[in-house]
């Protein structure tokens, strides 16, 4: 089996009482998408639309490579703040890694390693993936 052709990961905290710059200071990290809820924004049509609900993203740096365990790696490295500061995120917030999973071939695969599902687990991080196969036009 081949392995994964490209990875992108990304940590999402979502909240109708989340504000974008107080989860900032807590991490000490800057986010790479963040919003309140009730932010108006113009869509691509034109047409004003309103968020839901508020939101802190921080995308991991892309690489040439399905490096999975990698960019947890680097996005939980980003944020010291302790087991119990998670649980208390845990309780306000939804929190995942959400990341997409890019196939080249039709059979591709990838590991995730244990240390990676314990850190995910111990911050109550879930993990969601979207998985995109190439087509047979490409």
């Amino acid at each position: 089996m081949a392995t994964l052709d490209q990875c992108k990961a990304a940590l999402r905290i979502f909240g109708d009482e989340l504000i974008p710059e107080e989860l900032s200071r807590l991490f000490d990290h800057f986010y790479t998408q963040g919003w309140v809820k009730g932010y108006e924004y113009s869509t691509s049509s034109g047409k004003v639309a309103v968020k839901k609900t508020g939101a802190w993203i921080l995308e991991a740096e892309p690489t040439d490579s399905a490096d999975f365990d990698g960019q947890i790696s680097q996005l939980l490295g980003y944020i010291d703040v302790s087991l119990d500061d998670w649980a208390l995120l845990a309780k306000r917030f939804e929190m995942d890694i959400f990341c997409g999973w890019f196939m080249r071939e039709s059979n591709e695969g990838i590991s995730v390693s244990s240390q990676t599902m314990r850190l995910l687990s111990e911050r109550n991080i879930a993990l969601s993936i979207d998985i995109y196969a190439s087509s047979d036009d490409e």
